[in-house]
Formats: C-alpha cells, sequence, structure tokens
C-alpha cells in the first residue's frame, strides 16, 4: 500500500483551520474572575394601628369606635440599600352583615384614594425609609339598625382585618404607574 497523497491546497487549508481552531480555543478558554458587586434593595412595610379598648356599646344606635391605621416604611437601613416605595391597604369585616353597616370615620381622601374594581384604598405619595402615611382613618361607626337582629350580639366580636402591600416606587411617576406594572410586569416593559 502506497502513502496517501495530499494535494497542497488541501494541505495548506487543513494546517490554516487548525491552526484557527486551536486560536479559538484559547480565546474561548481565557477569562478573569470579576466580583459583581450587586445589592438587593430592601421594601419592608409595617401596618401601624391604635385601637383603645372599645367601649361597650349598650344600645347606641350608632356606636363610635377609635381605630386609627397607618403604614410605615420600616426598611432597615444597616446596609444602605433601602427602597422608596408605594404602599396599598384592603380592608375586610370578620362579620361581613356587619360590616355592610360599617362606616369608616376621618377618612383621609386627600392623601389616599379607594379604587373599587380591587377594594384596595392607594396612598398616592412615595413613602421614603422611616417615613409613615397618614392614617388612612381614624374610627368607625356601626348602624345597628342596618344589622340584622342575628348579629347583634355578635358586634363585640366584630373585627376590622387589615392587608397591606408594597411595590417599589423606582422611576414610575406617580403610584397608578408602579402598581400598573407590578400587576403585568411582563406586559410593560
Amino acid at each position: 500500500m502506497k502513502g496517501l497523497k495530499i494535494p497542497g491546497p488541501v494541505y495548506a487549508v487543513s494546517v490554516v483551520m487548525l491552526l484557527c481552531v486551536g486560536g479559538t480555543m484559547s480565546y474561548f478558554s481565557d477569562f478573569d474572575q470579576a466580583r459583581n458587586h450587586v445589592a438587593v434593595g430592601r421594601n419592608t412595610t409595617e401596618i401601624y394601628e391604635e385601637f383603645p379598648d372599645p367601649p361597650d356599646p349598650g344600645e347606641e344606635e350608632k356606636p363610635e369606635y377609635k381605630k386609627t391605621v397607618w403604614v410605615g416604611n420600616t426598611s432597615p437601613s444597616e446596609n444602605g440599600f433601602n427602597v422608596d416605595c408605594y404602599v396599598r391597604v384592603s380592608l375586610s369585616y370578620s362579620n361581613y352583615d356587619i360590616g355592610r353597616a360599617v362606616t369608616l370615620l376621618g377618612l383621609d381622601t386627600d392623601n389616599w384614594v379607594y379604587h373599587k374594581e380591587d377594594g384596595y384604598y392607594y396612598y398616592r405619595k412615595v413613602l421614603k425609609e422611616g417615613e409613615s402615611t397618614s392614617p388612612l382613618f381614624t374610627g368607625f361607626q356601626i348602624d345597628r339598625n342596618k344589622v340584622e337582629k342575628l348579629y347583634l350580639d355578635t358586634i363585640d366580636d366584630f373585627q376590622i382585618n387589615l392587608y397591606e402591600e408594597s411595590v417599589e416606587a423606582s422611576d414610575f411617576q406617580d403610584y397608578q404607574s408602579a402598581w400598573k406594572f407590578y400587576g403585568n410586569p411582563v406586559g410593560n416593559t
């Protein structure tokens, strides 16, 4: 068997290809190490309530109760990565039938706005680190005439439950655009 003869141009192309592969492999295997100094911002909020012992409603037709509710941006400042945020609050009642007879007193409609479509009260302003919202409301009243007799004896056990959420204010121009983005981050890019 005689040796295989490779034509000159094929041989030259093969050598060049081998050199290119070696160079490319060197390029892709060369790297430097770098530390990524990215930190996550903290968005921590808390509901505050001032709710003194309620008085005995007795037979009052519309007993009033003091209850002050507000939200604070409690982002810890230990790492310096705190974020400003927007907040919203929803209310629910331990008894729906009594809840229908509730009127909120001292409701702040200047700083808070109610959105009927989702049931949240939105705070209009950016809440900066360490700041608190104005009180959403300062009390409530129950109209006994609107409560079914079956539930009158349970008014003493009635509760207003609060749920709060916050979203980073970031570069949003107002609370509406921040919450819209929160609701659909993919569709808003």
